[in-house]
């Protein structure tokens, strides 16, 4: 009788903890679709999208989850008119989606109430941009446009004021200056690097808290 209620013991222990082990399978597959969505989000240039995938403490190591909100307050403070402002938002949008190539979720860990995943990422290494190149490039050209539309730009200026006349130039030159900057970005070298994403339940959501690069490796 002890043996028959000893193994019923170990059945029942045995069954709860398969129970327990698939909810924690279902965690991290939860959590893994989370870090899926929100890499898929940047590929495709949807910051607002990707932020429905973070809390509100999280901070973006890449730097490029406050592009929108930096080139909203830029071009705020610009005021340039709206095909300039459509023209730098399109960089920017362009600029995000390039940023990570290609990726692949290489592991998951739960301990206690965090999820940690580790991706490997194939993306583009801004940060060591040259732009002394671009720069005198646009120097150039830009020079070269005020010459040629000196007496239309004094006209502007005589009429209406500095403030029309930059406006009117840089509605001129923007998509030249937009398009060099996005060439150069799209056509940054390549790095390998891996990202450790840190996810925490959220109002019975996982979410991503933190994120760190953990390696990187040049290519």
């Amino acid at each position: 009788m002890k043996k028959l209620l000893s193994l019923f013991v170990a059945m029942i222990f045995a069954i709860g903890m398969a129970g327990c082990g698939n909810n924690s399978d279902e965690q991290i597959q939860a959590a893994s679709n989370v870090v899926t969505g929100y890499l898929d989000a940047i590929q495709s240039g949807d910051l607002d999208k990707a932020e429905d995938y973070t809390t509100d403490a999280y901070i973006d190591p890449l730097g490029i989850d406050n592009m929108d909100s930096y080139m909203e307050s830029l071009l705020e403070s610009l005021d340039m008119g709206e095909t300039f402002d459509q023209e730098a938002n399109d960089f920017a949008k362009n600029a995000v989606k390039a940023a990570i190539t290609s990726y692949e979720i290489n592991d998951t860990k739960m301990e206690e109430d965090t999820i940690s995943v580790l991706v490997d990422i194939d993306g583009k290494d801004y940060e060591n941009i040259d732009f002394t190149a671009m720069e005198n490039e646009l120097n150039t050209y830009t020079q070269n446009y005020a010459n040629e539309n000196l007496d239309r730009l004094m006209q502007i200026y005589t009429e209406q004021g500095e403030d029309a006349m930059m406006e009117a130039m840089m509605q001129d030159i923007g998509g030249y200056m937009f398009d060099e900057m996005e060439t150069l970005f799209t056509g940054a070298a390549q790095k390998q690097y891996q990202m450790r994403f840190d996810l925490v339940q959220d109002e019975d959501e996982w979410k991503i808290n933190g994120a760190e690069i953990s390696e990187e490796t040049q290519s």
